[in-house]
């Protein structure tokens, strides 16, 4: 009986010297609800293709709405694609990369024609906005969210990105509030 109670003490003390294990969170801005059933995606997590992220999406002061976005596809394109474009010397030495994605608007505020917040990053480690493409671009078509986006909306959208010359994509990053630590799909 005693053998027994000093291996229950043991076990006890193990136990309790164990490391407290640290669960990750994402912080919430005062006052806001995250809609019912969404979980939030930590900062710095990688994904593949296709995986979604739900991030808080803040598009001015007041208004911000919960979007779950997924990196579909990412294609190499082709710099004659833009032939018709007036490009500086720069410009027309990179290599354009066509990132589809689909983003769905969890709520609670619209946000029609709010700039998606999905950035390349090099291998120089810098990291760049879409470009904006006016007109009609039939490699790479839809490159805003509808006027209209409101709660429960989903689009699908093509992001341009001109990738200078000597340099790789490594990722597609997805800026959350902590712009040191972005959701990120391999190309």
């Amino acid at each position: 009986m005693l053998w027994v109670a000093l291996v229950a003490t043991l076990l006890l003390a193990i136990g309790g010297c164990s490391k407290e294990e640290k669960v990750a969170t994402v912080s919430v801005p005062k006052g806001f609800d995250v809609p019912a059933g969404v979980t939030l995606t930590k900062g710095g997590t990688k994904l593949i293709k296709g995986n979604p992220a739900s991030v808080i999406y803040q598009i001015a002061d007041k208004n911000r709405s919960v979007i779950t976005v997924a990196v579909t596809a990412v294609e190499t394109g082709n710099i004659k694609d833009f032939r018709f474009f007036s490009l500086d010397d720069a410009a027309k030495l990179s290599t354009p990369f066509y990132v589809t994605a689909t983003v769905t608007n969890v709520g609670p505020a619209g946000i029609g024609l709010a700039p998606i917040p999905l950035y390349a990053h090099d291998s120089n480690n810098t990291i760049s906005l879409p470009n904006e493409l006016v007109g009609d671009f039939k490699p790479c078509p839809v490159g805003v969210l509808p006027k209209s986006f409101l709660p429960g909306a989903t689009a699908k959208v093509c992001l341009v990105y001109l990738v200078s010359k000597g340099t790789t994509l490594v990722s597609v990053d997805l800026q959350t509030a902590d712009q040191k630590d972005p959701i990120s799909w391999k190309p």
